[in-house]
């Protein structure tokens, strides 16, 4: 089933798909158009982890500088940014639509709601199937 949040994105009609049903630039795609659909994972770990080591590397340069207890701090300091750099999620997701003349449509969706969008694109695969099975 699909949230009032997600029909604000994206809904299915008869004939296609409808994004951003509740606007004025209400943009319709038909199923016979559309050549694939799936969720594509962004991770942004790469700046995070590069900001990571250069405060390390910060960090030993400027530990001869410092008195011990502003050592220990920064040690402290790095390690906290350590557990917590790898326990967050840093992804984003967008929902990705290619259409057969190889456009891409990409839709940036909220992380609480991709479990939703996931039911949505099986919902999306299904009719194209069934659609090419009754054009075949």
């Amino acid at each position: 089933m699909i949230s009032k949040e997600t029909k604000t994105f994206i809904s299915i009609v008869k004939n296609g798909i409808v994004l951003n049903p509740k606007s004025k630039n209400k943009e319709q795609i038909p199923f016979t158009d559309v050549a694939k659909i799936h969720i594509s994972i962004q991770q942004r770990q790469f700046a995070l982890k590069s900001f990571l080591i250069g405060y390390f590397i910060f960090t030993l340069f400027c530990l001869q500088y410092l008195n011990v207890e502003l050592s220990i701090l920064s040690v402290l300091i790095f390690s906290i940014n350590f557990v917590v750099m790898n326990t967050l999620d840093f992804k984003t997701y967008r929902l990705q639509i290619i259409l057969k003349n190889n456009t891409i449509i990409e839709k940036r969706i909220p992380k609480k709601l991709k479990y939703e969008f996931i039911t949505l694109i099986n919902e999306v695969r299904n009719e194209l199937k069934l659609k090419r099975e009754t054009i075949l």
